[in-house]
């Protein structure tokens, strides 16, 4: 078992979200999901992370 961070690309989020990776871009510049970068420089965001964020999203939604 590893203890690596699962990670998920933009366009991972992108689809859990159903939203352009444009918009997971502003996220991530706006502190709303937590991420690392790559030694490429792409993003790559904490499944944790994402996953707290959808939550927050389904109660202010009210879903």
């Amino acid at each position: 078992m590893s203890d690596e961070p699962d990670l998920l690309t933009t366009l991972d989020v992108a689809r859990i979200f159903k939203v352009a990776r444009s918009t997971v871009v502003g996220w991530a510049s706006r502190g709303l999901i937590e991420y690392t970068r790559t030694p490429t420089g792409r993003l790559r965001f904490y499944r944790e992370s994402v996953e707290r964020f959808l939550e927050q999203e389904r109660r202010n939604v009210g879903g």
